[in-house]
């Protein structure tokens, strides 16, 4: 017998590399700090997130897992369809095949919090997802950093960046849901500058905001599912595990997602500084100057002291094929953190946005006379890759990547290496910011050993030399030289 057809229909993902198992639970809550943008014709009305966490296993109770399409939803395997630029009537019919909206992730819906090794705490990261993205699409990443000791917490963005998502309505008795569905833009003019700008404005805000109340007001974790019932149940999940400070939070993102963090670190009111024609220092040092605003679009003015547009205090980027050219002016502002970012294939042959890129690691576009010196950078190529190997959606369907974006190699064992390459290399990374995480650097089983080394950039450090390990391969992991070149890490046996 070839056993049920589910076996063969449903998309898996692997297990997560760390060594903790990883709960999850999704919330939304009603936004304490509501704002409206006309410009984009949106609103942040609630704030809908996903918390990844090292969770703790009820021997007694059958473990359930979350859906991957929110709720086996079908309706967003139509929108994500529609978002990668094929038909609707091919959504309507991949819809339809069973099993295929069975997908789950490998973490455990709504367990407790697991309790920190003695005298420690859990540091925490959030991550904004790219176009196309929602709080489940990078759920084999954010879940790693989670198994390795990480509270990760993913916002579901409502700028319309999502293929589809749901908008609860807190005022109506059967809280109603409304859609956001995805805007397409031409990214070739002013007005889609200038709807990036304010798509990165609300994304601030909500970042920001979920911070505020889940790390300041410490509010309970009361599961999505559950809203709707008399009696919720809440999530036990002790913050007194959690260090809640805001400074030592680790900001990440994907493409579109890690120009907001970049833009919530910098400060996203120097984008709005341009818009509105203020001369500030980063104005008069981009000789662009400020963006011509299109007739038809309503953009009222928004005060620069709204603290949900300063700069916010963060431990360190991690950034995957950041996508900076929405955010080309912050280049001018200094970067102040230390920061990773983690190149595709796909991105780094993108030469425009690759010198972005650099200026960002370097801080070479800062004026002179206000460039910091460089902070710990590192930059990284993972081979075979496409954009799409940052999410879970290579792992997923590695079958349409080989297809859609020309990636023979893709398959779901490469893309488990890759994956598990980012994680290890973020994982050392954030150890070496002093976050404490599962040490990875002497198991070889995880992907990363480390060998002492004192060979420094000048002015930048780099990750010391040592070895990946992937699919059985033992691969080299050369010195980083972040002005004139990029370390490549291979997972091809001959290449």
């Amino acid at each position: 017998m070839l056993g049920s057809p589910s076996k063969y229909l449903t998309p898996i993902l692997p297990p997560y590399s760390g060594p903790y198992t990883v709960g999850s639970v999704e919330v939304e809550i009603k936004a304490p700090w509501p704002a409206k943008y006309d410009a984009i014709g949106t609103s942040v009305e609630t704030l809908l997130f996903r918390v990844f966490y090292p969770g703790k296993v009820d021997e007694g109770k059958k473990p359930e897992h979350p859906y991957w399409f929110p709720g086996g939803n079908r309706e967003y395997i139509k929108h994500y369809i529609k978002f990668l630029g094929r038909s609707s009537a091919l959504g309507s019919v991949l819809a339809r095949i069973p099993y295929v909206s069975d997908a789950v992730l490998p973490c455990l819906s709504d367990v407790p919090l697991l309790a920190p090794p003695a005298g420690k705490k859990w540091p925490v990261a959030v991550f904004s997802h790219g176009l196309g993205g929602t709080r489940n699409a990078y759920s084999q990443f954010c879940g790693s950093l989670a198994s390795h000791g990480q509270v990760v917490i993913v916002p579901e963005h409502r700028d319309m960046s999502a293929p589809i998502t749901y908008v609860r309505d807190f005022n109506s008795k059967s809280k109603q849901f409304k859609p956001v569905s995805y805007r397409r833009m031409m990214e070739v003019n002013e007005t889609a500058r200038i709807l990036r700008t304010f798509q990165l404005v609300q994304r601030v805000r909500e970042i920001v905001s979920i911070l505020k109340v889940l790390l300041e007001q410490k509010i309970d974790l009361v599961p999505l599912t559950y809203l709707s019932k008399p009696t919720a149940a809440k999530v036990d999940f002790d913050w007194e595990y959690v260090d809640t400070s805001l400074e030592k939070v680790v900001y990440s993102g994907h493409s579109f997602g890690a120009a907001t963090a970049v833009a919530t670190v910098k400060g996203v009111h120097h984008l709005l500084d341009f818009l509105f024609e203020r001369q500030t220092t980063a104005a008069k040092s981009n000789n662009t100057g400020a963006e011509k605003r299109p007739e038809d679009i309503e953009m009222s003015e928004i005060d620069a002291s709204d603290m949900f547009l300063r700069p916010q205090p963060a431990c360190a980027l991690v950034l995957l094929d950041p996508w900076l050219i929405p955010v080309y002016q912050l280049m001018a502002v200094p970067l102040l953190v230390p920061a990773i970012a983690n190149m595709s294939q796909s991105f780094y042959g993108w030469s425009s946005n690759m010198k972005l890129v650099y200026q960002l690691l370097t801080n070479s576009a800062v004026p002179e006379n206000i460039r910091p010196k460089p902070e710990k950078v590192h930059l990284f190529l993972t081979k075979p890759s496409v954009h799409h190997s940052q999410s879970d959606f290579a792992l997923l369907f590695p079958g349409f990547t080989r297809y859609a974006f020309k990636l023979p190699e893709c398959t779901f064992e490469t893309q488990t290496a890759v994956m598990n390459m980012n994680v290890s290399g973020c994982v050392e990374f954030l150890r070496e910011q002093g976050i404490q995480l599962y040490d990875v650097s002497g198991d070889k089983d995880e992907g990363i050993v480390l060998r002492e080394s004192s060979e420094l950039e000048e002015g930048v450090q780099t990750l010391s030399k040592g070895y990946l390990v992937a699919g059985g391969q033992t691969k080299g992991w050369s010195r980083l030289d972040i002005e004139n070149d990029i370390t490549v890490v291979d997972i091809l046996e001959n290449d």
